[in-house]
């Protein structure tokens, strides 16, 4: 490895622990803390710092170590911009549309400062590559930093799994950037943002001489989002690409799968998509009888083995509409299996207890 991404990697780690050394007492004084709620099970407040520590961390050094050109430069102006309206949205609460348009807006941005977008999705269908122009790949690429953003920020339900799937993200994209000259500061980024949430997720977790527990918060999870969104772009989308299309579902298949079943089942609800609710998977494990340490266990080790499955049939050159198919079953199973969970509680006695107003 080049000794700038190695540099660049050891500065992200101390100063990702140094930002959370500073932010903790600093979120107690400006109330940056995450209250319980008829939603959260944690106990007391709690620093939101873990996600501002880690982009803090990782972009002090890539300024110090890396080269800044023009698309990493809108890149982290972005992030900084998303990494600012998440800390303030974890203080303040601000309105749902208001975040979408702000993605919406750093979306456009990302794209027409960076000159990047998706062309193709690759042979999906068999038939051979699917294409875009300009704009229909524009609008395609909105709608994936849009989706994967939030795909990372509802994974942050239980502790550690925000960031333990995206560090099962970000090795698996670093290990196909290894395999493909001409991704040096790709490679950096995903291992830099790995790194960089090792001291958060020890926080978190509360491991090692850590004692007071640290949540990730919206800041966090949506910089998360939007970081590997841009890595898959930019992996899939080169001339020499490191990976296809194909791949990037799998690697990030299980935040992905989640989302999209939680949206389909919310809109079928008559229910705004984006009012927060109790029927994500991690929710489901806790509500089947799981400890949030087990739920966190079971959830890693399914998204280390989907996104397995995406590396082996990309090294192993699976047609990609072989894994497309694949994915879309996976999906299908995932969602019926989900629906019926829901169902089940739906009506048992005490969920329809719980549903009935008090009349006494």
């Amino acid at each position: 490895m080049n000794i700038l991404p190695l540099t660049l990697i050891i500065a992200a780690g101390i100063f990702a622990w140094l930002a959370l050394a500073v932010l903790k007492p600093f979120a107690v004084r400006i109330r940056l803390l995450d209250n319980p709620d008829h939603r959260k099970v944690h106990v007391g407040a709690v620093p939101l710092v873990g996600g501002l520590s880690a982009f803090s961390g990782l972009f002090v050094a890539w300024v110090l170590v890396m080269p800044m050109d023009l698309g990493y430069a809108v890149f982290f102006f972005c992030s900084c911009m998303l990494v600012v309206i998440g800390a303030v949205d974890d203080a303040r609460d601000l309105p749902a549309k208001f975040r979408l348009s702000a993605q919406v807006l750093l979306g456009i941005l990302l794209i027409s400062g960076s000159g990047l977008h998706l062309d193709t999705f690759g042979d999906l269908l068999g038939f051979g590559q699917i294409q875009f122009g300009l704009l229909v790949g524009s609008l395609i690429t909105i709608a994936a930093v849009i989706g994967a953003t939030n795909a990372f920020n509802m994974m942050d339900g239980i502790d550690g799994l925000a960031g333990a799937v995206s560090l099962v993200a970000l090795l698996s994209l670093a290990y196909l950037f290894s395999l493909q000259p001409g991704f040096e500061l790709e490679l950096a980024l995903s291992l830099g943002i790995a790194v960089a949430l090792v001291p958060y997720l020890a926080a978190n977790l509360q491991i090692f001489w850590f004692r007071q527990k640290i949540f990730m918060g919206d800041a966090g999870s949506i910089f998360i989002g939007f970081a590997i969104v841009w890595l898959l772009i930019n992996g899939t989308q080169a001339e020499a690409p490191a990976m296809r299309p194909v791949t990037a579902l799998w690697i990030i298949a299980l935040p992905l799968m989640d989302m999209v079943a939680i949206m389909v089942r919310r809109v079928r609800n008559g229910q705004s998509m984006m009012v927060p609710d109790r029927d994500h998977l991690h929710h489901m494990f806790l509500r089947a009888g799981f400890s949030q340490t087990q739920a966190l266990v079971c959830m890693v080790f399914a998204a280390t083995l989907l996104a397995a499955v995406g590396l082996m049939g990309e090294l192993y050159q699976v047609p990609e509409w072989l894994m497309f198919a694949s994915f879309l079953g996976l999906f299908a199973v995932y969602g019926r299996l989900l629906g019926r969970v829901s169902l089940l509680r739906a009506y048992t006695p005490g969920a329809k207890a719980a549903a009935r107003p008090d009349l006494s």
